[in-house]
């Protein structure tokens, strides 16, 4: 196959998704591709369903049935070496995959292509789980109108995919000549397995065609192989080496598993660590690669296999390292039959990735996809299509693959439209480049016609895959271990081209690539391999398979390797507060522009040539090694590191009138699950009254209100053209409820605020304030926390105020100064009466018509975080719709000048989360680190730290106190409250920082305790 792949695009056209529009009057800026799904787009029906053939009109189908034949690409390549023989029986069953186009083909890929783009607006703005059908899938009419035209040639449809991407078809090759318009022949190949193919391409009915990215399973010419080679015990060594003896490396001292004595023993047929055979320890010390028992902690790493594996063998590796890694098995259909054999070498490839895996990420869990190695070639990409769709694991490992000619069209279309998929859900995919060089065409057979000519392997070529290839330890050179054993894949592919807009590989083309590349004016073929590591099998992994210890290599190791380091990296608290770090290559070509020498090991040594094909290794980039092995200790810090840089100050607090900006609720839509709304902070016309700059706001600080809430649910709220954080900012527990709560945001890249929920409902944001890096505003000063107001009297029985105003004196001696700009207060509503608001405002201004706090029935107790200006003679009023008490507690105040303290915003990061442990026992206090803590980084000596805390699963009514670790107990006063159990309430607090960097938070009844961090005063 000489022409490049390219998707047919066609199907029903929607718009394309995008953020939601704020509703005040609109947004002046225009939005861009977002992971959220628009209100066209999810006015459409998910496609995750069966077609009902009942829901099919008549019409419909006699329509379907009409329309002019129209072939769908071409007919399968018959191989060199085989012959025509029998035909195939038309009784022959056989598992069929229609491919669907998606919705919106370039708008896809664009969007994929921008949340893995660092600097791109869109980065990590990943689609949530299960969202992508409709976001990107094909129309529900689509898929009708295809399911119709199947059902109308005599095919029986099965369940539409998740993604409505696929359609499986269970037929005969009888019924499937008469529906596809073609015959069926039958092939003797060159290694003598019989094999059929359709002699012609497939064709559908014209209406539907051009929706149909192709057809899977017509034939059987080839199946997909491991890229696995195992090693000679005895043998002097790698021919890469010429035999020279092996230097000992040193293993690694991160307290990581260990390999045990017994398996060292039962080795030495092979040699030793480091002179015959890598350990997990040795390996992770050779690539610095951070390797302690909890390494890859909290990612999930799925395991494509087309053959099932051995959980005895496996338990005795594990028992080996000492590790506890939790595997769970999928079974994809048709699943696999034959049981695990090493010597048949079934099973064997599994093994290695588990172990790989399991002993250098020993903190994350694996899921095991498996399906059976058919030869209709349906096996991998519908195990593609398994992993990605149910998107529980972040990092996909593939150790399978074929010679992209033998793989077909139809299959590579499908591929690339799961990779993309993944790459817009934040799913990192690994795949061997193979294990014959650069003619990865090799194992089909001596007289298979491109067996001597340049091709490369698939999956691994695929654009939004990372194509990993093979060196040997310790000389750091290309592996080649000839004919006898293998040599890293690697070349230029046939099948895809970079179009300029989507070409990470720029400036890194390999010697040979010149000769081999036939992309059209303007465009970049694909290159391989894109990284590499030890895949030598003289210097390799240690399995346990079969019962005994045995040394295996090959692409099919190091790509688990790299899948490991992926895990790890994610792992970080760098790249956890930011999500899975997504489809890589953009990153991994960025961090060889920026810091080649520091972040990988150049391979400049050794050809990957193999049957007289292949390319030698040179300094930079090549077509033997790629950017060649990491240097973990430096890459996985560069590959974390969010665009723009986390911290976006210090600086001075400037209040403002409040103001609602946001209020989804004129549209009369609300905002969808998963979806979001966003706001223009710098720059936006609507609230230029407030005389806010058009450049320059580090942070806002907002109260965010969501109501007509449709069921449990939580808002984050961060800044454009940063990563969604794993925080939040509103909680919710149910139907019908009212909740706020302030938030401080960062405002970075193009100067707004994005909010996500997981449930829909209305959201509503009031501007209180903004902070710049100048120093016009005012500086933050802590004080003992002050209760100024408690309606209920010191006997509690004075009753509730009902829609008045009081007004508060906030300056006091030894308190609050005169010349305070704006105080901070903890404003708490209780026993309140049906639902109400209050809202806490300068006395003598006008009541700006926004609340600080919202209930939502009676006998509520809710707390509220408040900044608010002072007003006639240094006094704040309260505002109040309903019927409440009132409590306020005062935690400090603003001052202009630079004698308080400056504001530090920092990338929202979850610091405590006691659901992994035990709830916060009542009269009990949990103590958080705030400086020093791995997690992120805060300076020593900060005044003040901003927190969002979280309280749920309560078991009773309660409250928490949040104060300085300073040895003085439970703080006077309180920041959060809630009634009863199973709540969940969350409040934001300015907390003083003791000398130790250390802050309590006290309860007074047992419940979970959540701690996000979102900046600091120094």
């Amino acid at each position: 196959m000489t022409d490049k792949v390219t998707a047919v695009p066609g199907g029903s056209i929607a718009p394309a998704p995008g953020r939601r529009r704020t509703t005040n009057g609109g947004s002046r800026y225009a939005m861009r591709v977002a992971f959220a799904a628009s209100t066209a787009a999810l006015a459409l029906v998910a496609t995750s369903a069966t077609a009902d053939a009942a829901g099919l009109s008549a019409a419909a189908t006699a329509t379907a049935a009409a329309n002019a034949p129209q072939r769908i690409g071409t007919a399968p390549q018959i191989p060199a070496g085989a012959v025509r023989a029998t035909a195939p029986s038309g009784s022959t069953t056989v598992q069929l995959s229609v491919g669907l186009n998606p919705r919106q083909p370039a708008a896809l890929k664009a969007y994929a292509a921008a949340v893995s783009t660092k600097g791109n607006s869109e980065y990590h703005h990943y689609l949530a789980k299960g969202q992508f059908g409709a976001v990107f899938g094909p129309t529900q009419d689509t898929v009708n109108r295809v399911v119709a035209a199947l059902r109308a040639r005599g095919l029986k449809t099965g369940t539409v995919t998740p993604d409505g991407l696929t359609i499986p078809v269970t037929t005969d090759l009888a019924t499937a000549a008469k529906a596809f318009g073609t015959s069926f022949a039958g092939y003797k190949l060159a290694n003598g397995a019989q094999a059929f193919a359709n002699t012609e391409a497939p064709e559908l009915p014209e209406s539907v065609a051009g929706t149909v990215s192709g057809v899977i399973g017509l034939d059987s010419l080839s199946a997909r192989s491991t890229d696995l080679v195992p090693a000679t015990p005895n043998r002097a060594g790698s021919a890469t080496t010429g035999g020279t003896p092996h230097a000992a490396a040193t293993p690694d001292a991160g307290g990581g598993p260990q390999i045990c004595s017994a398996a060292a023993t039962a080795l030495t047929k092979y040699g030793t660590d480091g002179a015959g055979w890598t350990s997990a320890s040795r390996l992770a010390s050779t690539y610095n690669l951070p390797h302690t028992a909890t390494s890859g902690a909290g990612v999930t790493i799925g395991v494509l296999e087309l053959e099932n594996y051995s959980p005895s063998d496996f338990a005795a590796y594990q028992a080996c390292y000492g590790t506890h890694v939790t595997v769970s098995t999928v079974a994809t259909k048709p699943a696999p039959t034959a049981a695990p054999n090493y010597g048949s070498d079934i099973g064997t490839e599994s093994l290695l990735d588990l172990e790989d895996l399991a002993s250098l990420a020993p903190g994350a869990s694996i899921i095991d996809y498996e399906t059976a190695n058919t030869r209709t070639g349906t096996g991998l990409p519908t195990d593609l299509q398994a992993m990605v769709t149910a998107d529980d694991a972040q990092v996909l490992s593939i150790s399978w693959g074929n010679c992209e000619y033998a793989v077909g069209g139809s299959s590579l279309v499908a591929e690339d439209y799961y990779a993309q998929e993944a790459a817009a859900q934040g799913q990192s995919i690994f795949a061997a480049a193979g294990d014959y060089g650069g003619t990865d065409c090799a194992p089909l057979g001596s007289k298979f016609t491109y067996e001597y000519a340049a091709s490369v392997n698939d999956p691994a070529s695929q654009p939004f895959v990372t194509a990993v290839g093979g060196t040997s330890l310790p000389s750091h050179w290309v592996w080649n271990d000839g004919a006898g054993g293998g040599a890293g894949g690697g070349g230029v592919s046939n099948a895809w081209n970079l179009s300029p807009s989507f070409d990470y590989q720029t400036g890194f083309a390999g010697s040979g690539y010149t000769s081999q590349c036939s992309a059209p004016s303007g465009g970049v073929c694909r290159q391989l391999p894109d990284v590499s590591a030890l895949a030598d099998e003289q210097e390799g992994y240690p399995i346990y398979a079969g019962g005994a210890w045995h040394v295996w290599g090959g692409t099919s190791a190091s790509t688990p390797t790299w899948a490991a380091l992926t895990a790890i990296a994610d792992a970080q608290p760098g790249c956890s507060a930011s999500g899975p770090l997504g489809f890589l290559n953009f990153a991994l070509y960025q961090a060889a522009k920026t810091g080649y020498s520091s972040n990988y090991r150049d391979v400049t040594t050794g050809n990957n040539v193999y049957n007289k094909v292949g390319y030698s290794a040179k300094a930079g980039y090549d077509l033997a090694s790629g950017l060649g092995e990491p240097d973990a200790a430096n890459l996985i810090p560069v590959l974390c590191a969010d665009d723009p840089a986390a911290a976006t100050g210090p600086g001075t607090y400037h209040p403002v009138t409040p103001t609602r900006i946001l209020d989804t609720r004129p549209s009369k839509q609300l905002v969808p699950s998963g979806g979001m709304t966003s706001v223009q902070i710098e720059g936006d016309p609507a609230i230029s009254q407030l005389d806010i700059p058009s450049s320059g706001v580090t942070s806002v600080v907002m109260n965010v209100t969501v109501t007509s809430t449709t069921g449990a649910g939580n808002l984050t709220a961060w800044g454009y053209g940063t990563t969604r954080p794993k925080t939040s900012n509103v909680n919710w527990t149910g139907k019908g409820q009212t909740v706020a709560n302030l938030v401080t945001v960062p405002v970075s890249g193009d100067g707004g605020v994005d909010f996500y929920i997981t449930s829909s409902a209305a959201v509503i944001g009031d501007i209180q304030g903004y902070y710049t890096k100048d120093t016009t505003g005012s500086t933050y000063t802590t004080m003992s926390p002050t209760r100024i107001l408690d309606s209920r009297g010191t006997s509690g029985t004075n009753p509730p105020i009902v829609n008045n105003t009081i007004n508060l004196n906030v300056v006091t001696p030894g308190g609050v100064p005169a010349d305070a700009t704006a105080v901070v207060v903890n404003l708490t509503a209780t026993g309140t009466t049906g639902a109400g608001n209050f809202a806490a405002y300068p006395t003598g201004t006008a009541f700006p018509g926004v609340s600080n706090v919202d209930w939502y029935q009676s006998n509520s107790t809710v707390a509220g975080l408040a900044i608010v200006p002072l007003g006639t003679n240094g006094q704040i009023s309260v505002k109040v719709a309903g019927s409440t008490q009132v409590i306020a507690d005062v935690f400090g105040y603003f001052t202009l000048g630079t004698g308080g303290a400056s504001f530090t915003g920092v990338t929202p990061t979850r610091l405590l989360d006691t659901r992994s442990s035990s709830p916060v026992a009542a009269g009990h206090m949990v103590t958080l680190q705030i400086t020093g803590n791995p997690k992120i980084t805060i300076p020593s000596g900060i005044k003040a730290v901003v927190l969002n805390i979280t309280v749920t699963g309560t078991t009773g009514s309660g409250f928490l106190s949040a104060g300085a670790d300073d040895g003085s107990g439970q703080p006077p006063t309180s920041n959060l409250n809630w009634v009863g159990a199973k709540a969940t309430v969350p409040n934001q607090v300015i907390v003083p920082v003791a000398a130790d960097g250390k802050v309590d938070l006290y309860v007074n009844s047992t419940t979970q305790v959540i701690a996000d961090v979102f900046g600091y005063y120094l």
